[in-house]
């Protein structure tokens, strides 16, 4: 397992498996995009519907609710731009998406709220 906080350019074409908060998703056709974060680390990943993974999957990803706790295995890419809106500047390229709990889809607080 892997800390988002550890994760680097060093780290590039290595497969990981990461666990932490889905603190935003955005489905968009085929891809979706995840922003990952544990404590103060985000780090985002990108789901995209491929020989291996169903657009039913995508479809999935992008609706499961924000603060639920979720794992994925993925490989470290370096993207041409560094991702500005993430505190680690490489991407996730997701090759498993597992939920490991499901946040209440309304929560009384929530984080974008607090920023």
């Amino acid at each position: 397992m892997t800390h988002v906080k550890d994760i680097d350019a060093s780290l590039e074409a290595k497969e990981i498996v990461v666990r932490g908060r889905l603190h935003n998703s955005r489905q968009k056709g085929k891809l979706c995009f995840i922003i990952l974060r544990q404590n103060y680390a985000s780090v985002q990943a990108i789901l995209s519907a491929n020989e291996t993974i169903s657009k039913g999957m995508v479809n999935f990803s992008g609706k499961v609710p924000k603060e639920s706790i979720v794992e994925i295995k993925c490989k470290v890419v370096i993207p041409k731009e560094p991702v500005a809106t993430c505190t680690q500047k490489v991407e996730l390229e997701v090759l498993e998406f597992w939920v490991l709990n499901r946040s209440a889809p309304i929560l009384p607080f929530q984080i974008d709220d607090a920023s």
